[in-house]
């Protein structure tokens, strides 16, 4: 389906890395589940059906057999820069494991224009903006232990950048959610099929590597 699994990746607005040897097959089952779910979610808001970006992303993956607890709001705090911020709160909640393989995917993004751009420009709509960031890393045979942050905000001003930029003058709100995720490659099989023909129907422009 895709032809070289990257250790990281953009996925439309989703940054997606992977701490240690994890199997190819499983890297693929996640960047196509996230894939699906962020085109089920576009066309679901876009269309009126949900008001709530976050709420339907992750009920669609527990449609396709994900295990998707209730998320943690975090307390607001001032940032500067927002992919530094999330990168504090994921070290903060998930450790080193997690947050290392992010670092690099995130020092390969802001080297990478055109992963940046896909990422920006799909995360971005008009006055407003949301991105996750996807740490994953093997916690058994068919496992895989993720962070699932989700950042929503409104900008004051039409922007085309912000993951590296300061953001304190042009965020007007914003909110910060987390959910801690077990991935379990059995159970998802079911709906491995039903998640590739979906994703075929699209094209892989919505796919950034990123060398890490």
């Amino acid at each position: 389906m895709i032809d070289s699994i990257p250790q990281a990746a953009v996925v439309g607005g989703s940054i997606v890395a992977f701490a240690g040897d994890l199997p190819e097959s499983h890297r693929e089952d996640i960047y196509l589940s996230t894939m699906y779910a962020q085109r089920a979610t576009r066309d679901a808001v876009r269309d009126g059906l949900s008001g709530d970006w976050f709420d339907f992303y992750r009920n669609t993956l527990k449609y396709i057999g994900w295990d998707v607890p209730a998320p943690e709001t975090l307390s607001a705090v001032r940032d500067d820069v927002m992919g530094e911020l999330a990168l504090q709160r994921i070290s903060a909640r998930m450790g080193e494991m997690f947050s290392s393989p992010l670092r690099r995917a995130l020092v390969a993004l802001e080297k990478n224009a055109l992963a940046l751009k896909l990422f920006e420009s799909t995360s971005l709509s008009q006055d407003a903006g949301c991105f996750q960031m996807i740490p994953c890393s093997l916690k058994g045979p068919n496992k895989v232990e993720m962070g699932l942050y989700h950042r929503q905000f409104t900008i004051r001003q039409s922007v085309s950048r912000f993951l590296f930029v300061d953001s304190v003058k042009q965020v007007h709100s914003s909110t910060e959610q987390m959910s801690v995720i077990t991935f379990n490659t059995l159970y998802y099989a079911q709906f491995r099929e039903k998640v590739k023909k979906a994703v075929l129907s699209q094209s892989m422009e919505y796919l950034r590597s990123l060398e890490i």
